[in-house]
């Protein structure tokens, strides 16, 4: 199991202004895998995080914008890549 590493940088960038855009990224953080990937659904983060599916969405709407992750959306599911993950992994 990885532990995740949060720099102080956090409190300076667009995400710490908005409670739920971080939420949803510590989160995806968490449950990404050790390449930084991890396939969900929008009902699935919005359960996690105990946001609304909408708050979900504007999330990764903005992280993606800002350039945190990249994502892509299926039928069925949508696949985020967290960029720079390592960067977030404490060795």
């Amino acid at each position: 199991m990885a532990t995740i590493k949060l720099d102080k940088a956090i409190l300076e960038g667009s995400e710490y202004r908005y409670a739920a855009r971080l939420k949803v990224f510590i989160t995806l953080l968490f449950l990404a895998s050790e390449t930084g990937e991890l396939t969900t659904t929008l009902s699935t983060l919005a359960q996690q995080t105990q946001l609304t599916i909408k708050q979900i969405r504007s999330a990764l709407t903005a992280l993606t914008k800002a350039g945190k992750i990249t994502k892509s959306t299926t039928r069925y599911n949508t696949i985020i890549n967290i960029c720079n993950y390592e960067s977030y992994l404490m060795l």
